[in-house]
């Protein structure tokens, strides 16, 4: 029984925090999301798709999926 629960633990920590993994792999310190989000203004979730989608990096952001941006908006308290 411990040890389900314990792998049912493991589990939502890797679920939860893959995306920061995916972002965080190339957003680091002044090329963080905050950082970023600050220089461009960014508040809303509709505006982060938008560059992302259309923007000069958008190639680079091809294979991020909505439920990823969706994900990302949260954690970034984006309305």
């Amino acid at each position: 029984m411990k040890s389900i629960v314990a792998f049912l633990i493991i589990t939502l920590i890797f679920t939860s925090n893959a995306f920061a993994l995916k972002c965080n792999k190339c957003h680091k310190d002044d090329k963080s999301l905050e950082n970023i989000l600050n220089q461009r203004g960014i508040k809303t979730k509709q505006e982060l798709i938008k560059i992302l989608r259309n923007g000069s990096r958008a190639k680079i952001h091809k294979n991020l999926t909505d439920e990823d941006i969706d994900e990302s908006a949260k954690k970034l308290d984006l309305k």
